[in-house]
């Protein structure tokens, strides 16, 4: 097992090593993942609110200055 370890941090043709090289795969992966999460998180951003919630926040925002006067 000592040997897999040695030769995964072995410069290979590019001089860099394996380890390093996945964690520049891992950064790279991540990366992808955030700019689908942010494209994906702005279109529901940019969604209309629904109808039926809009009137239901419309109804609470009135009823909430009247509760107190009670």
């Amino acid at each position: 097992m000592a040997k897999d370890e040695d030769t995964q941090s072995l410069p290979e043709k590019d001089g860099k090593s394996a380890i390093t090289r996945d964690k520049l795969e891992q950064s790279a992966r991540r990366e992808a993942l955030g700019t689908g999460l942010r494209l994906a998180y702005q279109k529901v951003l940019n969604e209309p609110v629904p109808e039926e919630f809009s009137a239901l926040l419309n109804r609470l925002s009135g009823t909430e200055g009247e509760s107190g006067d009670d």
